[in-house]
């Protein structure tokens, strides 16, 4: 028995040295099978990205301050036409749409130097979804859901107040 017992206690350190590199060596591991989010594609921006033919629309949203309000379209359209796009924006259930000239080749903001894009009575409150049909010439007329916002942030000077 006396032997047994001096087996184990010269063995203690080894056995607890094995199992700390075999812990530290089944955690480093983890990262191996965890996703790279780099390899997934995500909308990095409070809008949408849509794309149609000639024309990237890129961080689409409606700035609005409450439920029937004049509400802004906030983004960018890139033209890569080598002439001008008259777009069209309508929500589902608004008063009117409005338009926006892009000029070839250009990105242009929706809310820039050219005014804003703006359509009165959006019919959903901030936080919700709304229904916007992008119009051209060329692309015809297509639709997408894009989020309203309110106008808090850097939104605050788009809308005027409720």
């Amino acid at each position: 028995m006396a032997i047994l017992g001096r087996v184990t206690n010269r063995a203690a350190p080894a056995l607890r040295a094995t199992a700390l590199a075999g812990t530290a060596l089944l955690l480093s591991g983890c990262a191996v099978f965890s996703p790279v989010q780099t390899d997934y594609d995500y909308e990095p921006a409070d809008g949408v990205s849509f794309t149609i033919t000639g024309l990237d629309l890129r961080n689409l949203a409606v700035v609005v301050p409450a439920e029937g309000g004049t509400g802004t379209i906030v983004g960018q359209a890139v033209n890569r036409a080598t002439s001008a796009v008259d777009v069209t924006f309508a929500v589902d259930g608004a008063t009117a749409p409005a338009t926006v000239a892009v000029p070839a080749g250009s990105g242009t903001s929706l809310t820039g130097d050219g005014g804003r894009v703006e359509i009165p009575g959006i019919p959903a409150p901030p936080g919700s979804t709304v229904q916007l049909t992008v119009t051209t010439d060329e692309a015809g007329a297509n639709v997408v859901r894009v989020p309203v916002l309110p106008n808090i942030g850097y939104y605050s000077d788009l809308t005027d107040s409720p």
